[in-house]
């Protein structure tokens, strides 16, 4: 079944890019063709490999070596691109990556305390730790490369962390694969390239789940203490996710535990954090709905502003089914959303996939699933709520999960086998359509 499905999405994926590329041919760089074609392709052949009905190793070692291999050579090309067309390695996106170099770059030389000082009197409390982390990595090595490697190596630990939660509820091959799938994705690869915090993010969220995951699987409270860990540093980054997944765990266990009086302080210990979360909330959303019109929402930064009902609805269907992939943009220049592009062609493939496996959790009373879906579901409501669905970067952290659910998803059989190759065929028909439409409305003049 996966290995049809790769076969399937390798085929209708490339002929959809060529398909765009050829309407918009004459705005398009070689580089603008060459990216997101490179990444899709490669990234669909590993998974074909790997999803052949063979005695493949599905070790977390192989998983390990493949996708630093993978990463680490795409992200060499993605960077020498940038330094051919723009003579450095930011990939083209430079507003937050410069601001964390340059300050990281500039308190090196102040020893651990100067640092924790001039770091956390200058900036508010959620920019301290990707600041600190910054500062400790290129003070051991002072290059931006180094950083980057470092983001590769938590990366490959995060695909590791990802197959060892699915392994939990679903065959080590779909494990493999909904971990491979992500962390070869290139918008990750992208991530690692650049000097943004989203690398160091994302490996935290994701260790909060692979601890939890471990304490409900080992029967055991003593994996709690790095849950807690990881909440705590989260909260430097985004105090409103570490509140989300703090949420989605005192709900679990409020369920679980089945104790009237422990139930009830826990489901208002979930009520509580998400109360004083709103604060941040509300702070994006203002920041978020501040002025603006419907190209400004769709735009090149993916920036939501709000103008009225409609943007909702747009922001709302990108929160549920997209970010959608900007295969050609209408700038005349190389952009950064070319390289995010061709891993989001490959989630929208996933996405029935993900909701089959997200119903089927809850109707079927999948109780230890619960912490993982409970955080995607808030996630992608608020991030509709706020605006702020169509930017990669405020999504990624629960995309991983996304990719569990939607490989779980296909292990418990989407349709009854009658209806198998007529809902496929609508599937990959809304896809097309997505994507085509997405991109017409970006390339317009």
């Amino acid at each position: 079944m996966l290995y049809k499905l790769h076969i399937n999405i390798f085929l209708v994926g490339l002929l959809t890019i060529g398909f765009i590329g050829t309407m918009v041919m004459e705005k398009v760089l070689c580089m603008m063709t060459f990216a997101p074609m490179l990444a899709f392709v490669t990234q669909v052949c590993l998974l074909l490999y790997f999803s052949r009905d063979t005695g493949t190793d599905y070790s977390g070692k192989t998983l390990f070596t493949v996708v630093f291999s993978y990463t680490f050579l795409l992200g060499i090309v993605f960077i020498l691109l940038s330094l051919y067309y723009d003579d450095d390695t930011f990939v083209f996106n430079k507003a937050d990556a410069m601001f964390y170099y340059s300050e990281a770059i500039k308190v090196t030389d102040l020893g651990l305390v100067g640092v924790l000082e001039y770091i956390t009197t200058k900036y508010k409390f959620d920019d301290w730790g990707a600041l600190v982390f910054d500062s400790v990595m290129l003070y051991i090595i002072p290059s931006k490369l180094f950083v980057n490697f470092i983001y590769t190596i938590l990366g490959s630990i995060s695909s590791l962390y990802i197959y060892r939660i699915g392994r939990n509820f679903m065959p080590n091959n779909y494990a493999f694969l909904a971990a491979l799938a992500y962390s070869t994705s290139s918008y990750v690869v992208y991530l690692n390239c650049s000097f943004l915090k989203e690398s160091l993010f994302s490996f935290l969220v994701i260790s909060v789940m692979y601890y939890q995951y471990k304490a409900i699987y080992k029967d055991s409270v003593r994996p709690l203490a790095g849950v807690g860990f990881f909440i705590v540093l989260i909260f430097f980054f985004r105090p409103a996710v570490a509140a989300f997944l703090a949420c989605s765990i005192f709900v679990y266990y409020g369920i679980t535990l089945k104790r009237n009086a422990i139930s009830i302080f826990l489901y208002l210990a979930a009520l509580g954090v998400l109360a004083v979360s709103m604060k941040s909330i509300i702070e994006i959303f203002n920041k978020n709905t501040a002025g603006g019109d419907m190209d400004t929402m769709i735009g090149e930064t993916n920036n939501s502003s709000y103008s009225g009902g409609f943007n909702y609805f747009v922001s709302m269907f990108g929160a549920f089914f997209g970010p959608f992939p900007t295969i050609f943009s209408k700038l005349t220049g190389p952009t950064y959303l070319e390289f995010l592009s061709a891993g989001l062609v490959y989630k929208l493939f996933l996405i029935f996939p993900f909701w089959y496996g997200f119903y089927h959790v809850f109707k079927n009373k999948v109780i230890e699933m619960f912490p993982l879906a409970i955080f995607v579901f808030i996630e992608l409501l608020l991030t509709g709520m706020v605006m702020a669905s169509l930017e990669l970067r405020k999504v990624i952290l629960h995309i991983p999960f996304m990719f569990l659910l939607a490989f779980y998803g296909m292990y418990k059989g989407m349709v009854p086998a009658n209806l198998k190759r007529f809902n496929s065929v609508i599937a990959y028909a809304l896809v097309i359509g997505i994507m085509f439409l997405w991109n017409v409305i970006k390339v317009k003049d």
